[in-house]
C-alpha cells in the first residue's frame, strides 16, 4: 500500500512539474493610427517560453494618400504578418514586458476601392494588388490581471511592391488575453 501511495505522489509531482512546464498562447487586439488614417491588429501568440513568442496577426487599414493639390486617394491594407517576438525586459514580478518583434508581410492593398477615377477626374496609374514585405516593431505589455494585459504596439511595416506606401508605421493600444 505504502508503494502506491508513494507512486500516486510521485506521479502527482509530475503532472504538476509538467504543468508548470506549459508555455500560453494569446491573444491580442490593438487598435490605432496608420500612415494617413487608422488601423487594427488581431493577433496571435505561440509562446516558445515564458517571454518570447510566435506572432501571427492580422492587419487591416485604411488611409488616404495625400497627392498633388490637396488629392487624397483612399486605400486600404490587408496583411497577414508573421514573425518571432523577443523579450528585451521584464521587471521582478513580470507585470511589465518589452518585446522587440520582426517577420514577413504579405496581403493585399485596393486602392481607391479599385475605382480608376478620382471625384476631380483624375486617373489613378497605380494598381490595386498584392503586397509583401517586412516589419519589425516593439512591444509594450503591461499586466493586470494574470490572464489579461493593456499592450502597445508600434510596428513599421515595408511593402516593397506597394504602390502607394512602402513604410506604414503603426501605433496602437489594445488587450492581450492569455490562454493555457
Amino acid at each position: 500500500m505504502k508503494k502506491h501511495l508513494l507512486l500516486i505522489f510521485f506521479f502527482g509531482l509530475f503532472i504538476q512539474e509538467a504543468k508548470s512546464q506549459s508555455y500560453a498562447n494569446a491573444f491580442a487586439i490593438n487598435l490605432g493610427a496608420v500612415q494617413d488614417g487608422f488601423g487594427g491588429i488581431i493577433s496571435y501568440n505561440y509562446f516558445l517560453d515564458r517571454h518570447d513568442f510566435i506572432d501571427a496577426g492580422l492587419l487591416m487599414t485604411a488611409s488616404k494618400f495625400k497627392y498633388v493639390s490637396g488629392i487624397k486617394i483612399p486605400y486600404n491594407d490587408f496583411t497577414f504578418n508573421l514573425g518571432y517576438s523577443k523579450n528585451v525586459y521584464y521587471n521582478y514580478q513580470n507585470t511589465f514586458n518589452i518585446n522587440i518583434g520582426a517577420g514577413g508581410v504579405f496581403g493585399y492593398e485596393a486602392i481607391n476601392n479599385g475605382d480608376k477615377n478620382l471625384s476631380n477626374g483624375a486617373v489613378i496609374e497605380s494598381k490595386s494588388g498584392f503586397i509583401y514585405g517586412a516589419y519589425i516593431g516593439v512591444d509594450f505589455d503591461y499586466a493586470i490581471q494574470d490572464e489579461l494585459s493593456i499592450t502597445l504596439r508600434a510596428n513599421q511595416y515595408y511593402h516593397s511592391n506597394s504602390s502607394l506606401g512602402e513604410f506604414i508605421p503603426f501605433v496602437g493600444i489594445g488587450i492581450r488575453y492569455y490562454a493555457n
